[in-house]
């Protein structure tokens, strides 16, 4: 795993988002045919079950944040792109403290 492989992460929210919802209907799509072959389902693919949009935070405290921080440390040019990334997880947080009130 490498930052080229998370560059969606360094987009507007906007952008961003639109990259999370394509990437969501990819997991589920091959949920799906896991399904129709009777295989097991791999993490973040069954539709029934909460998904990449669910997950974020802790996507971001364990793997996004350590690794663009670290890309920071080595390359300080890339401080604007990974301030995108701290914004995102920002209102990633935003969306997970709704989620959890709405199961309270």
């Amino acid at each position: 795993l490498k930052c080229a492989d998370l560059g969606h992460l360094c987009l507007n929210w906007a952008l961003h988002m639109r990259w999370v919802r394509r990437l969501e209907a990819e997991f589920f799509a091959q949920g799906d045919k896991e399904k129709e072959l009777k295989l097991p389902m791999s993490f973040l693919m069954d539709r029934s079950k909460p998904g990449v949009s669910e997950s974020q935070t802790g996507f971001f405290d364990f793997v996004v944040l350590p690794l663009f921080r670290s890309f920071r440390a080595a390359f300080p040019a890339v401080g604007p792109m990974v301030d995108n990334v701290e914004t995102n997880y920002t209102h990633w947080k935003d969306v997970q403290a709704k989620l959890d009130a709405e199961k309270a």
